[in-house]
């Protein structure tokens, strides 16, 4: 009875945290206009701090891609009090919850935390990123890869990549301006983790078919959850190397030839923020496709995990680096 009604009432209180306790980051950037072939120091691209994803314009360039029709931005705010603000938080309301169930003992008031933090912290890093509006926007060219369009030629495969965006439904939405203005065929969503963005997938899903792109949730297939596992097992092992033959699959399977055939056209991946699962499967392409170093790879990866400097490193691991650089090639060979 108790057990059920502590359920209850947490349910009750998760909703009011998800009304009430979101805080916000947003910076707005006035896009200019310009034409394909001119882009200004100053757009809807340009972060914060006045740089863009390296390689952005010359990718933008040889793609042919109608930058003015895109309405993304690369913005990518990683919040580093997160953590602390929502470990803060479920003190303070485990203390004002604790005098309706006095009888808990020490494992129930810790997991009643436990539980308070989680779902206080994963609300947060949503409204960080959606409210905040990251869209932590990019493309890279995949070197020698092409799809052919309904004429008979052929253009250069590109590969954007991005955050789960706001309301990718809504005409002049960056997910939908994407799948509109940049011929994109095929969508992949990585996000596999604990923030729920059931209602995007569902517009996501809805948008791409009405536009006639295919949509893949990852996590729903036979994948599993390889960033999880690769976490878990930093050094060689059997199942470090299970996950990575997974994420080779993955990779196979929904970018080089998904469907199990050529692309038909551009191809988006996202996944929460754009940073750690959308960023090793860039690394990944990078290196083994385009021929990278890893010194390049690590100006992509970085500024795409907001880091700065050591002080403050935004969403970077070092461990994605070292899975890129350890990633077998032949994996991917054809």
């Amino acid at each position: 009875m108790r057990k059920q009604q502590l359920m209850n009432f947490k349910k009750n209180i998760i909703l009011l945290i998800m009304a009430g306790s979101i805080f916000f980051t947003s910076c707005t950037i006035n896009k200019n206009n310009h034409s394909v072939n001119e882009f200004p120091p100053e757009s809807i691209f340009v972060n914060a701090n006045g740089s863009v994803p390296p390689g952005f314009w010359e990718t933008a360039k040889a793609a042919k891609i109608n930058i003015d029709c895109i309405t993304c931005n690369s913005q990518n705010h990683y919040g580093q009090f997160i953590k602390a603000t929502a470990d803060h938080s479920a003190v303070k309301l485990k203390n004002k919850l604790l005098p309706f169930f006095r009888d808990l003992n020490s494992t129930e008031k810790k997991h009643l935390h436990d539980e308070l933090e989680d779902h206080i912290m994963w609300a947060v890093i949503r409204g960080v990123i959606i409210e905040g509006d990251n869209n932590n926007f990019g493309l890279h060219i995949l070197k020698g890869k092409f799809w052919t369009d309904a004429n008979g030629a052929k253009h250069p495969l590109v590969i954007f990549r991005g955050a789960a965006t706001p309301s990718p439904a809504q005409a002049n939405s960056c997910y939908r301006s994407i799948l509109e203005c940049a011929n994109v065929k095929h969508v992949i969503n990585l996000y596999d983790g604990e923030m729920d963005l059931n209602d995007l997938i569902k517009e996501e899903r809805d948008t791409a078919a009405s536009l006639g792109a295919t949509y893949t949730v990852a996590s729903k297939l036979d994948y599993g959850h390889w960033i999880d596992t690769i976490r878990k097992h930093p050094e060689k092992g059997l199942e470090r190397e299970k996950a990575t033959k997974k994420f080779a699959r993955l990779i196979q399977e929904q970018i080089l030839m998904p469907g199990g055939k050529a692309p038909q056209g551009n191809i988006l991946i996202h996944c929460g923020g754009g940073m750690h699962r959308t960023g090793m499967v860039i690394g990944v392409l990078q290196k083994v496709i385009n021929g990278l170093s890893m010194e390049d790879i690590k100006k992509t990866y970085s500024y795409h995990v907001g880091y700065i400097d050591e002080k403050n490193p935004g969403g970077f691991k070092q461990g994605n680096l070292d899975f890129i650089a350890e990633f077998p090639a032949q994996l991917l060979k054809n």
